[in-house]
């Protein structure tokens, strides 16, 4: 299924179409940015061909735009680090060497400068571009440039990933990104979201699901809906694994059901049927302590190991950590309490495995994660990875007409985030128990439904005369009344 969409083709000369104006040629010499201490990604395309994009109207909201990537440039990837040469792909050549790199879109692109952009690299040769020293382990063709160098909010968000064990934390390395001869920037060099049983997510490769809650789907050229977002057009599922291109009608069909039969699962409190408790814990509760405002764009990949009854649904991963530390100090994210979103029903549920699980990995965490966050912290402004970090910073903002801070006063409004917002943070956690534990539930008889109002399975009141359904939960006035459900 694939949607119609309007495109606007835009060049890195002539830029009408909202993306931010080259606002400085000033040049940064090599040698400068080979000082500054952090790793060095020389990219040299064939012909210096630039990566360019292509700005799309929205479907959904006419008006607003969005940005894919219109071509994908060959190129040879050189990594450095204190003049000392660490990885060379060499030049291109299809399937044997090289690499190609290509704008990364959505958001972060369409408002980004065009000689800033963020970027995707693949190899040719599967590779660590991260230089781990175990390159059968860690290596993969794919990998991202992610414009979050500068904010600390990918590195101290990742960092609580790890801590709370999720299946994959990506693994990354600040770096300085030289694009045919031209400085373009801080970056993370970052491992992608990918089907790897060695380094990255595991799930079976014949039998095995990725999938994501896509609010961007009417770019893919494959996506399908489920029944909680079927009432609107805001969110698709689209493909990680398999590819969208080797994606059968059999294979769409099981994980569709299985998702439904979850989204099901939610009302009727049979969900610990269908979900891995521990997963779902962890991925908001990384949220909820960064404060993510974002419901939109925070990206929710969900797995499936296999398609027998053995595996469950997970969520193996965090990423976008954009709108960090953007919520009220001591609030829960916005995808922790939106309605429209899994966790809600999860937490305001009759049956509280899923609140437990939650407050109980808090509990067992919380004193570590503090702890390390902190540390963490008070050491990076003076490591060496802070140091050139900072330095490199001075030479971003001299060559944009940038004006981010440097790396002490990032670190010190962490800081002062963090300790804000975790003690009131814990004493919200506290009070989910207390308030599932004090849920009231009047109890409506088959007979009594005549008069009663119905709801979707997201909590959406609908129009409906004839009584076939399921009970479900819904929160109204601070209480939790049962209602008939009418998409069973």
């Amino acid at each position: 299924m694939k949607k119609s969409i309007k495109i606007i083709v835009f060049s890195l000369i002539t830029n009408t179409w909202g993306v931010l104006p080259i606002t400085s040629q000033t040049v940064i010499s090599l040698d400068e940015v080979k000082q500054a201490g952090l790793h060095v990604i020389e990219i040299t395309t064939n012909n210096h061909e630039e990566p360019e994009g292509t700005i799309i109207e929205s479907p959904l909201f006419p008006g607003t735009y969005n940005m894919t990537y219109k071509n994908k440039v060959p190129c040879q990837i050189v990594i450095s680090k204190n003049r000392q040469i660490l990885y060379d792909s060499g030049e291109y050549i299809k399937k044997v060497s090289g690499a190609t790199i290509r704008i990364n879109g959505n958001t972060t692109a369409y408002f980004s400068n065009p000689l800033n952009m963020p970027y995707k690299l693949k190899l040719e040769n599967a590779a660590d571009m991260l230089c781990r020293g175990d390159d059968n382990k860690y290596k993969d063709k794919e990998w991202r440039l992610l414009k979050d160098a500068v904010s600390l909010n990918t590195i101290v968000g990742l960092q609580i990933s790890q801590l709370l064990d999720l299946e994959w934390t990506s693994a990354y390395v600040p770096c300085n990104v030289i694009i045919n001869g031209d400085y373009r920037g801080c970056y993370l060099l970052m491992e992608t979201m990918k089907r790897n049983e060695s380094c990255r997510i595991k799930c079976d490769k014949e039998t095995g699901y990725i999938i994501e809650k896509d609010p961007y789907w009417w770019k893919e050229d494959k996506f399908f809906s489920s029944k909680w977002y079927q009432g609107d057009n805001v969110y698709r599922w689209t493909w990680k694994y398999p590819d969208s291109d080797d994606v059968n009608d059999e294979q769409e069909s099981y994980i569709k059901k299985y998702l439904e039969s979850m989204e099901e699962s939610l009302a009727d409190g049979d969900y610990e049927s269908f979900i891995d408790l521990t997963s779902f814990a962890k991925w908001i509760l990384v949220h909820d302590i960064v404060g993510t405002r974002d419901s939109w764009g925070s990206n929710m990949y969900i797995k499936k190991y296999d398609n027998t009854d053995n595996s469950k649904l997970e969520l193996p991963c965090v990423w976008d950590f954009d709108s960090s530390n953007e919520i009220t100090p001591g609030s829960f994210s916005t995808l922790h309490t939106q309605e429209n979103e899994y966790f809600y029903p999860l937490f305001n549920n009759n049956h509280h495995a899923f609140a437990e699980t939650y407050t109980n990995l808090w509990n067992s965490k919380k004193q570590n994660i503090v702890n390390h966050i902190i540390s963490f912290l008070n050491k990076y402004a003076d490591s060496d990875e802070g140091k050139a970090l900072d330095a490199s910073i001075l030479l971003y903002n001299r060559r944009f007409n940038y004006t981010y801070s440097n790396i002490a006063r990032n670190v010190q409004q962490q800081k002062q985030w963090y300790n804000n917002h975790i003690q009131l943070l814990d004493e919200n956690i506290k009070s989910i128990i207390t308030n599932i534990s004090n849920i009231e539930v009047s109890s409506i008889q088959q007979t009594e439904l005549k008069n009663v109002k119905y709801y979707n399975l997201r909590g959406v009141e609908i129009n409906k005369t004839h009584q076939k359904g399921i009970i479900i939960y819904k929160f109204d006035n601070g209480k939790f009344y049962k209602v008939l459900n009418m998409n069973k």
